[in-house]
C-alpha cells in the first residue's frame, strides 16, 4: 500500500513526464485546480488514473486511494 507522500510523488513525476503542469492539464483536459486538488487529498480518480497511466505510464495502482486499489485486489466471495 502507498502512502500519501507516495502518491503524490507519483503523480508529480506524470506531471514532469507531461512537460509541466500547464501540459500535463491539456493532455488529460483538466484545469490546474484540479490536479492540486487530487494532491491536497493524495490520490487521483480511478478514470483519471487509467488515462495518466497509458499517457504518462506511471502505475495506476501508484495514484489511486488505497482502499479502492485492495478493493479491487481482493478476489469476489463465490456464492453458489
Amino acid at each position: 500500500m502507498t502512502t500519501k507522500e507516495e502518491r503524490i510523488a507519483a503523480l508529480d513525476l506524470a506531471i514532469e513526464r507531461g512537460g509541466g503542469i500547464i501540459k500535463f492539464c491539456q493532455r488529460l483536459k483538466v484545469t490546474h485546480q484540479a490536479v492540486y486538488s487530487w494532491k491536497a487529498r493524495g490520490w487521483v480518480p480511478p478514470e483519471r488514473s487509467l488515462i495518466i497511466e497509458s499517457i504518462f505510464g506511471v502505475e495506476r495502482s501508484r495514484l489511486m486511494d488505497p482502499n479502492l486499489v485492495r478493493a479491487l485486489s481482493t478476489p469476489a466471495a463465490h456464492t453458489f
